[in-house]
């Protein structure tokens, strides 16, 4: 970029130009539309960042400073990676830290030492009486058991994908499908996946089962 053409800056997702060599904090409050009340986090170089309203930034062509504006005067802080980070919004979401962070989809991130990595998307809260902390780690390889509850109880299952008659084995172990006729069969299922929360399964449907998944079995005699 000439100098002469001025420059660019980022504020809140949008490009915005301006003329002048020099930025003050207060002028990006005014260009985000907050106005005089509000906080500056700067997102570019890999973390967020408080910076003061009276501060100036001296822009360089060819490089695009990069902001997120709230409103309030509460600044929130966590810590990613080890580097500590101000917010100035009660949460942050997965995907932001992700993109500030220069995180890339191979990587899990876990919040306070926790087993199970953030689900994607997920909200995580600032609130919380200590700064959360969190870390990144190599993507684990999908695990081919998945553990589900059937009838209540917990059942590790070897593979993802399931079958009707897989399920009325596990619920009712022994049961002869083929000589069942007798006896009317139900398949019903929660915590599926977000698509399909709910639902129910006949003979010979399948299903790709997710962690946590409920099923329930029942068999009553046929009138």
């Amino acid at each position: 970029m000439n100098k002469d053409e001025g420059f660019s800056i980022e504020i809140d997702g949008k490009v915005v130009s301006v003329t002048a060599a020099t930025i003050a904090m207060s002028k990006v409050l005014e260009l985000s539309g907050i106005g005089g009340e509000g906080i500056v986090v700067r997102i570019d170089g890999g973390r967020a960042a408080h910076v003061a309203k009276d501060w100036h930034l001296e822009l360089v062509p060819d490089a695009r400073p990069a902001f997120r504006t709230f409103r309030g005067t509460t600044v929130h802080h966590l810590r990613v990676a080890g580097l500590v980070w101000d917010w100035g919004g009660p949460a942050i979401t997965e995907s932001d830290i992700r993109a500030i962070g220069g995180i890339g989809e191979d990587v899990d991130l876990y919040m306070n030492g926790d087993a199970e990595p953030l689900r994607r998307g997920s909200v995580v809260d600032l609130t919380t009486p200590w700064p959360p902390q969190i870390d990144a780690r190599d993507a684990v390889p999908e695990r081919s058991s998945v553990p589900v509850v059937i009838n209540g109880r917990q059942v590790l299952l070897e593979r993802p994908d399931v079958t009707f008659e897989d399920l009325v084995g596990l619920a009712f172990p022994g049961t002869d499908l083929a000589s069942a006729s007798s006896r009317a069969l139900t398949v019903t299922y929660r915590r599926g996946p977000p698509e399909r929360p709910e639902g129910s399964l006949l003979s010979q449907d399948a299903i790709k089962v997710r962690r946590g998944e409920v099923f329930n079995v029942s068999a009553t005699n046929k009138s």
